[in-house]
């Protein structure tokens, strides 16, 4: 990025140069409003339906003010996936590194992936399976995708070989795992905190259960949950 970009970027994000398209208020965060915009307009018109210019006058803003922020609607896009591509990604190595059982270990990503995707301001695989898939970007965000899935098949295979899990097909069992947190956005409460907070609970429960081997207690696994985030 030109060091005139960045300086244009920062006298945006300092209030200067944003005149706004409609009589919405100004908002403390203009990417969000920007990518709220973009994401009600693509459900509606599709991605490639929905112009700059829409999705500039829905966040409230003049055509070359989303500029400052976003330099193509595919830059956009782009970054409503690393939205929540990255976290996911940075938990997992997170939780590598940590001294836990695998059975914890999973619980704890699977409940962080179901409440962030419920929190996001939209629908994250919605848009991920509309994108265009010959975008190079697009793929790299498949490839990581695809890392996700690969670290709960390495945790289901390891806590296999420990004991701690039922010994199962790693590759089906953690596709159909990453497809339920993905899926639980379609009807968890989104706007309640609380609500998302219950919904990414139940959901790795019930995904953990599955998979538990019958000497292994769910109520261990909590109990060590709860004592690695005491120590957090």
């Amino acid at each position: 990025m030109s060091g005139t970009l960045e300086n244009a970027q920062a006298g945006v994000r300092s209030g200067a140069g944003r005149p706004r398209a409609s009589a919405l208020p100004p908002s403390d965060d203009a990417r969000r409003d920007i990518i709220e915009a973009a994401a009600r307009l693509f459900r509606a018109k599709g991605i490639a339906g929905a112009s700059v210019r829409e999705i500039a006058a829905e966040a409230g803003l003049q055509k070359a003010s989303l500029y400052y922020y976003f330099r193509s609607k595919e830059e956009i896009v782009h970054a409503m996936i690393e939205g929540v591509l990255a976290p996911a990604l940075a938990m997992q190595r997170r939780l590598g590194r940590a001294a836990l059982s695998e059975a914890a270990r999973l619980y704890l990503y699977l409940r962080f992936d179901v409440a962030q995707l419920c929190a996001a301001p939209y629908d994250c695989t919605w848009l991920i399976n509309h994108g265009d898939l010959d975008d190079p970007r697009m793929k790299a965000f498949w490839a990581d995708r695809n890392r996700l899935v690969t670290w709960i098949g390495a945790r289901l295979k390891r806590g296999g070989a420990v004991g701690e899990f039922l010994l199962c097909d790693k590759d089906v069992v953690a596709k159909a795992m990453i497809a339920a947190t993905e899926y639980s956005i379609t009807w968890a409460e989104r706007k309640d905190a609380a609500r998302i907070a219950a919904t990414a609970e139940e959901v790795a429960l019930l995904l953990v259960r599955g998979v538990l081997a019958p000497r292994m207690s769910l109520e261990a696994v909590r109990r060590e949950v709860a004592d690695f985030e005491g120590q957090a």
